[in-house]
């Protein structure tokens, strides 16, 4: 049976919500209002929509700011307390961005007023380890300010779980800001809707209920799809009735414009070809196992595979297991494939192997391996079996002839090879360099870099970069917009072009995935990412006996997207 979204008093209570309607006028118009209050001389002024979300979260008493990326999110943080009259603050941000947040509060003293009261800056990191409560409870924040709040999208991790607790017990303010809110589904940011809002958020607050909008509104998720009922006659009216809902609930603020007016391209460049590649590819592809015979079971797996090879390297136990664990890896490493490959179209489709394991814990193969898992504990090690891709970064700096680049790496091992290959320093965690001593938010310009985008792809200012190159690249549209939006970001003059460094098949198909998943955003949240408003230049393989295995694809471009 097809589960029907129903109506409930919560579709009431939405539907019966006030509207306004926000304009780039209005935002102005606060700016005006808003710069004399709080700037401390002459010569600095609020961007208008910054204005507007200062004045949505006083008025509301809490908000969901839905900003793009590079618009200036920080200096919200540091203005809140001001104007929300809090005597304690607790504001949330990743680990990579503390050093930068506090660097920029730190400059923001000469210009702005301070907040009133204390100030607390922690990481989702720290507060989702067993001390996040205490120290939830010890500061007692009254208005809370999560920075990067889509890193908050599971609600059952640490983290969000510890904030919920709090916040359902003490009742403090809340002001959620992010420039990519969701990539798949709108329960990413249900329950941030419900922590910011309350009884004025856009959606049912009503766990069940929620989960029966998103079957309904987004994408379908493999076979899953609920009836819209009130919401629509199809999935699409049904989208475009929460789109408008949501844009127009006082306390969400969504602006869908670019905080950059310069020109943004992107472009797919092929790695240069090497023979060995293919032969490896050839294992993955047929046995799904990597060169090492290391066994892959998952699409997440599949695709870190797929990237790491087109890299040129691949990882190995060390030391090697026994052949008795190595046997039983194997085999429910095949049983979890064939169960995600057989649950696409079921009304519980499996994603990941740890989903498959809770699943059949009761069958044979599941349990052999769970018994013989303990038994070896070795840890993994590169093995490198081309430079081709190494080498077509270095033919990329070359080209640069002295502009000033970054190459990002989706694998530290990579990152480290091109750093000693080039010269170049690497930026890791926290944006720091191996040594510790050099930081991202210091980096001397005039100079390419190179930095890992798992760790870096937010919060920094880097448009004295307005090259990139993209090795490993994610599959998620928001992690492409956020890694963009370092150099395409407000107050960029020069163009941006950036480049998607093709190493395989799998790379390519990647690209385009995140295409689909930005058009679904905006279905559905009415934002526009860069990626949707980049030119956009392709560059497609020549596939003979030699690549075949390498450049193989599940799908081909949309040239009109």
């Amino acid at each position: 049976m097809i589960p029907v979204v129903a109506h409930t008093r919560e579709f009431d209570r939405v539907v019966a919500l006030p509207r306004r309607a926000v304009d780039a006028d209005l935002a102005r118009r606060w700016a005006a209002a808003l710069t004399p209050i709080f700037a401390l001389h002459d010569g600095v002024h609020l961007r208008p929509w910054q204005a507007l979300a200062l004045a949505e979260a006083v008025e509301v008493g809490g908000a969901w700011l839905a900003l793009p990326v590079g618009l200036g999110k920080t200096l919200i943080s540091w203005l809140l307390p001001t104007a929300m009259q809090s005597e304690r603050t607790l504001i949330i941000v990743p680990g990579s961005l503390v050093t930068k947040t506090e660097s920029d509060f730190g400059e923001y003293v000469r210009d702005w007023r301070s907040p009133p009261g204390a100030q607390q800056t922690r990481t989702r990191e720290i507060l989702s380890t067993s001390r996040g409560d205490s120290i939830l409870n010890g500061f007692a924040p009254d208005l809370i300010i999560i920075d990067e709040s889509d890193k908050l999208s599971n609600p059952r991790a640490g983290a969000p779980r510890k904030l919920d607790r709090y916040i359902r017990e003490h009742n403090p303010r809340v002001v959620a800001m992010t420039g990519t809110p969701a990539r798949n589904s709108i329960m990413g940011y249900w329950h941030l809707l419900a922590w910011t809002l309350g009884d004025g958020a856009p959606m049912p607050l009503v766990p069940e209920e929620a989960l029966m909008w998103s079957l309904a509104i987004d994408p379908a998720k493999r076979g899953q799809r609920a009836d819209p009922g009130p919401l629509g006659a199809t999935q699409a009216s049904a989208a475009r009735w929460f789109r408008k809902r949501l844009s127009e609930t006082p306390g969400v603020l969504i602006v869908d414009e670019d905080s950059c007016d310069a020109p943004l391209t992107i472009r797919t460049r092929l790695a240069r070809e090497d023979s060995a590649l293919d032969t490896a590819f050839a294992r993955f592809l047929l046995e799904q196992e990597t060169p090492g015979g290391m066994p892959v079971s998952d699409p997440l797996s599949r695709w870190l595979l797929d990237g790491q090879l087109g890299l040129g390297l691949y990882s190995v136990w060390d030391p090697p297991p026994p052949e008795d664990w190595r046997s039983a890896r194997r085999a429910v490493s095949r049983f979890v494939r064939e169960r995600i490959d057989a649950s696409t179209h079921t009304r519980r489709p499996l994603d990941t192997e740890a989903q498959v394991l809770r699943r059949y814990a009761h069958l044979p193969v599941v349990q052999d391996w769970l018994a013989i898992k303990p038994t070896f504990d070795g840890t993994t090690m590169p093995v490198w079996i081309s430079d081709s891709a190494i080498e077509s970064c270095v033919d990329w700096l070359h080209e640069l002839d002295g502009e000033p680049g970054i190459v990002w790496c989706g694998s530290i091992p990579f990152g480290h090879r091109l750093a000693e290959r080039t010269g170049l320093p690497y930026y890791g965690q926290r944006g720091k360099t191996q040594c510790g001593s050099c930081s991202l938010c210091e980096a001397p310009e005039g100079g390419s870099l190179i930095a890992s985008w798992k760790a870096n792809m937010t919060g920094f200012n880097l448009q004295a970069w307005p090259r990139q190159l993209v090795t490993m690249p994610p599959q998620s549209a928001k992690f492409l917009e956020q890694i963009m939006g370092r150099s395409h970001r407000s107050g960029q003059e020069r163009p941006v072009i950036v480049d998607i460094l093709a190493t395989s098949g799998g790379t390519l198909d990647a690209f385009e995935s995140t295409i689909g998943e930005a058009q679904r955003v905006r279905d559905t949240e009415g934002l526009t990412q860069k990626i949707l408003r980049a030119d956009i230049v392709r560059a497609q393989p020549t596939v003979t006996d030699s690549n075949e295995f390498r450049w193989a694809r599940k799908g081909a471009p949309d040239e009109d997207a």
